[in-house]
């Protein structure tokens, strides 16, 4: 399976950066993959996505997918969370990873949103999907 990647660089004396590697743009990693992302403890991100989906912020079987692998004749398995679920991770936990991840965020959706004005200088509209309650963006002209 590919998940892609996700690198949180924070070198001293240069700006803090994010490179991330999308497979058919999405991202998709385990528990202990983002917690060693976000510099926490896996237990923090599970206590965390807990309470996500116990109060239904996300949908658990629209956001995980369970992998299956033969490992030394036994069977095993691992769950991967997607792209979804580490934005709204990043603003449950307070480390500087996640603040760094939240600042790439704003900046990827100002930059494209700036993109999209200059491209055909329309007015983009929110709306809401209100049986899964996701919030997208959209041109008029999409």
């Amino acid at each position: 399976m590919e998940t892609g990647s996700i690198k949180i660089i924070n070198e001293e004396g240069k700006a803090p950066s994010v490179e991330m590697q999308l497979i058919n743009n999405d991202l998709w990693l385990s528990s202990y993959e983002i917690a060693k992302t976000f510099n926490c403890f896996p237990q923090k991100i599970e206590a965390n996505l807990r309470s996500i989906f116990k109060n239904h912020l996300l949908w658990e079987n629209d956001c995980t997918y369970n992998h299956r692998y033969t490992y030394k004749g036994q069977e095993r398995q691992c769950l991967y969370y997607n792209l979804e679920v580490l934005i709204f991770l990043s603003y449950r936990i307070a480390t500087f990873e996640a603040l760094i991840f939240r600042q790439f965020l704003k900046s990827a959706l100002r930059e494209h949103l700036q993109k999209k004005e200059n491209k055909n200088d329309t007015k983009l509209f929110w709306y809401f999907n209100l049986n899964r309650i996701k919030v997208t963006v959209k041109s008029i002209f999409d």
